[in-house]
């Protein structure tokens, strides 16, 4: 049974027979082209989700419930937690931490500012045949935000390379649309690491309530060139594999490919 936090790929709003490239996956292209290469254009599942995983993809569902309707649908997380057959999966540790993260993000949009644009799925063409497409996590102002769950108790001051990616990517798209985007942010949202005893000392350690913690940079034409010269290259190099799949080991960077 479907529920509202169910994965949609970006690729329901493409021409039938386009090629997608994922905002999300962009890094993985550089640092593990074997895996990209076996997920994104095969089609392998090479990653089914694990407790971190899970536990984003509630928080992104509170965030954007609470931002189209001001309330979020409990029963309908219940629902998906429930059916999960994962093993890789810590349910119990979900259900004890999701509400705490939700809660703190959605305090900090109430104080920050409420996204205009949520959730939403774009793409932009790359060339014909090529698109980048993904679900965008929210839009504030001139601001693409993206939500991270994050188990630090400090969450980084500035955006990681893998992750500026996607949103560089994100931050293209709605240029192309004509919504004008100069800034990008992560909303960083802690864990709630409270109520623990120290396995050493059997005494109880200091807590750490969830909180919202952002990185925040502005974004130039500079930028949206360098993105874009990114996702001409990967669309590039599916082009030249689907024309010449013998060089599958040389542009994945993986012999076992050859023959």
């Amino acid at each position: 049974m479907s529920t509202k936090l169910d994965y949609v790929s970006g690729e329901t709003i493409l021409p039938e027979g386009a090629f997608k490239i994922s905002p999300s996956m962009i890094e993985k292209f550089f640092s593990k082209p074997h895996e990209w290469f076996r997920s994104e254009v095969l089609g392998e599942e090479t990653f089914a989700g694990n407790t971190a995983s899970t536990l984003g993809t509630i928080v992104h569902f509170c965030a954007e419930e609470y931002t189209k309707t001001r309330t979020v649908d409990i029963s309908e997380i219940d629902r998906y937690i429930s059916e999960i057959n994962n093993p890789e999966v810590d349910i119990e540790y979900v259900k004890s931490q999701y509400q705490p993260m939700a809660q703190a993000l959605i305090n900090n949009l109430i104080t920050t500012g409420t996204p205009q644009r949520s959730e939403e799925l774009i793409s932009a063409e790359i060339m014909d045949g090529y698109h980048v497409a993904g679900s965008a996590d929210a839009v504030i102002g001139d601001c693409l935000v993206d939500f991270k769950s994050t188990s630090r108790m400090t969450p980084p001051t500035e955006i990681p390379t893998y992750y500026r990616y996607q949103l560089l990517a994100y931050a293209y798209m709605y240029n192309k649309m004509g919504v004008p985007i100069n800034r990008i942010r992560i909303k960083w949202i802690t864990n709630n690491q409270v109520g623990r005893i120290s396995e050493k000392t059997g005494k109880p350690m200091k807590d750490y309530p969830a909180t919202v913690a952002d990185s925040t940079e502005t974004i130039t034409n500079e930028d949206m060139n360098f993105i874009e010269s990114i996702l001409k290259l990967i669309a590039e190099t599916v082009a030249c594999y689907k024309a010449n799949p013998n060089l599958a080991y040389i542009l994945f960077k993986d012999y076992r490919l050859k023959g």
